[in-house]
């Protein structure tokens, strides 16, 4: 890797760790260079605003997450399938990069101007994709849900995980996406077993 992209990689992940700590408005460039263990004259070469270190570090985790869900929908078959391939690395991401995922979560709306449209069009993308696939499993399963609920619950229960889940690993993530797929499309209660009268 070229010394330029190294630093800036390096600068990138001071800021996204800067920004799960402290959250956006608490962190100053300051912070950032600290971290990145450079002078803020050195860090301004590479961000140059606040702003701008918030709109990178939100692009490189969707386009983590993007390239995670088209190997979902490039590695499986059926819709079922597909959904629990995307739930997987969805749920991979957010074990692996705890700090990115917080980021997108409570400091994404601090984004101004252009760049907070360009990744707010992306957050609708992701979300749009993943409506698709709960509307393939809709088709082979029908259900009263609409579509826009069964897909906010879906995140809401995946997004949900680093409040009780501390750590893991990706075997760990996957058990744990195996298993809400199972409930998001079964139910907690096991079928029923048909009764036979004699």
């Amino acid at each position: 890797m070229a010394s330029f992209d190294q630093r800036l990689l390096t600068a990138l992940d001071a800021a996204e760790a800067v920004f799960a700590g402290k959250g956006y408005d608490g962190a100053s460039m300051r912070d950032i260079a600290g971290a990145a263990g450079m002078s803020i004259a050195g860090l301004y070469y590479y961000l140059p605003s606040k702003q701008h270190a918030l709109e990178l570090v939100c692009e490189r985790a969707f386009g983590a997450l993007f390239d995670s869900l088209d190997r979902a929908v490039a590695g499986a078959a059926a819709p079922d399938a597909k959904l629990r391939a995307f739930m997987r690395g969805h749920l991979r991401f957010v074990v692996a990069h705890p700090g990115a995922f917080r980021v997108l979560l409570y400091d994404m709306d601090a984004l101004e101007g252009q760049a907070r449209s360009a990744i707010q069009e992306r957050r609708r993308r992701y979300f749009a994709r993943a409506t698709e696939l709960v509307m393939s499993v809709a088709r082979s399963q029908p259900s009263p849900v609409s579509s826009r609920v069964a897909t906010g619950a879906l995140f809401g229960m995946m997004n949900w995980t680093p409040m009780w889940q501390h750590g893991g690993d990706a075997a760990e993530a996957a058990a744990i996406a195996d298993q809400m797929c199972e409930l998001y499309l079964r139910g907690i209660t096991p079928p029923q077993a048909t009764e036979v009268v004699a």
